[in-house]
């Protein structure tokens, strides 16, 4: 309504002294505009106030999916938060009279829940009418009711996981997330829960995988990896260990120089964290066992699992390294070769985030581990290998690192 056309009107028939009729029915009309007004007023508020709410509502949603897969960090999910609330009320628009809102995002990890809260102020329509409290906010919880764990990450932006020629990844029950791309070959497969790549996604995947997924950082990226002590390769009793026979128990500890085990001979891990400052070869038809162990490999160091190696390990049960089997320090670029198919069980995580792991064998791998994880700068399969990776959590006595395993998902609203 336009209120200066109103009152001039009002003093044209005040000045016309016939215009008494006029004025009385101008004035009677007043209450009448008043209450279309403020019918108008709650209705565009209410309209402001529901469009805010679906925009928070989106938000909250698409942080929480975040958390589907992996724990990623709390800043990464607030922000893709309020960017969705944004970009979900600049599609629906606010109207001229309603200030763009702004949001904010709250992450809840032990709920596993996020929170997006907007608030905007909304413009009267008569500028001296006040229809209560002008501040619209809205706000929205949600929250994960499912479990997805994560078993496979690559963590490069580049190399991303390949699956060659008729090589297969079976991980049924977790997920597969890559930060790069993901490459399977026409006869080869992977079969997983979900399987998403930051890149493309190619090849046959059960069900099918997608691509454009947000990055998920590094887990672990805190860890102290470094020995907190280091070899003395001056003292002059070091040797390279060969074992061509026998068996041969190694205490934990720094294992300064090159173990190589050939023909029959057999390597006993201790139980304990021992850190690798050589390579560590096993072929021929050595056996490698170790339980309650982690391998800890140094800058320029790998694994080599050729031949018929058997090997049988399981990760550490308790203290800082719980849950982990292989790792490596930040500064290892190397490239740790699994050629053997008598690797049957590889228990616990393996966690080589600047380093690449291609399993080259025509057998299985790992399907023998009651669970298992991989964190690696790249995954390569060649040959026919089945890498297998199983999820039973429970009851195998060797806990599962916070960050990968079972993460809840299916984000929902809960208030």
């Amino acid at each position: 309504m336009d209120w200066a056309k109103f009152c001039k009107h009002l003093r044209r028939t005040r000045r016309d002294t016939g215009g008494n009729v006029s004025l009385i029915a101008a004035f009677s009309a007043i209450p009448l505009v008043l209450a279309v007004t403020g019918v108008i007023e709650i209705t565009d508020m209410s309209n402001a106030r529901g469009r805010l709410q679906e925009a928070a509502d989106a938000g909250a949603l698409a942080g929480a999916g975040q958390l589907a897969i992996a724990t990623i960090g709390a800043a990464q999910v607030s922000q893709t938060a309020v960017t969705v609330a944004e970009q979900s009320i600049g599609t629906s628009g606010q109207g001229s009279r309603t200030t763009p809102p702004a949001f904010t995002a709250t992450v809840d990890t032990h709920a596993s829940s996020v929170t997006v809260t907007g608030v905007a102020e909304h413009k009267p329509l008569i500028g001296f009418m006040d229809f209560g409290n002008q501040a619209l906010t809205a706000t929205a919880t949600a929250e994960n009711v499912q479990r997805v764990p994560l078993c496979i990450l690559q963590t490069d932006d580049s190399g991303g996981i390949k699956v060659q020629d008729t090589a297969r990844i079976r991980a049924t029950g977790c997920a597969i997330h890559a930060n790069a791309d993901i490459n399977v070959a026409s006869g080869a497969l992977i079969q997983a829960e979900a399987a998403q790549a930051v890149g493309a996604v190619s090849g046959p995947i059960e069900p099918a995988g997608h691509s454009g997924a947000l990055p998920i950082d590094d887990p672990f990226a805190a860890m102290d990896l470094k020995s907190k002590t280091l070899c003395n390769l001056l003292e002059g009793h070091l040797l390279p260990i060969q074992l061509g026979s026998g068996t041969m128990s190694l205490p934990p500890g720094l294992h300064c120089l090159p173990i190589t085990v050939i023909g029959n001979g057999t390597l006993f891990l201790q139980p304990g964290d021992h850190y690798f400052f050589g390579p560590l070869i096993m072929t021929d038809n050595s056996t490698l066992r170790g339980d309650d162990v982690s391998l800890v490999f140094g800058v320029g160091n790998v694994f080599n699992f050729a031949r018929n190696a058997n090997v049988r390990l399981s990760a550490r049960k308790s203290g800082p390294m719980a849950g982990f089997l292989i790792a490596t320090s930040r500064d290892n670029f190397g490239t740790f070769s699994i050629a053997s198919g008598n690797v049957s069980q590889l228990l616990g995580t393996i966690y080589i985030p600047n380093a690449n792991l291609v399993v080259d064998t025509p057998g299985n791998v790992a399907q023998n581990s009651a669970w298992s994880v991989i964190v690696a700068k790249t995954l390569t399969l060649k040959q026919n290998p089945v890498l297998t990776i199983n999820t039973n959590y429970t009851g195998s006595g060797v806990p599962v690192p916070e960050g990968v395993g079972p993460m809840k998902a299916a984000p929902r609203l809960s208030h």
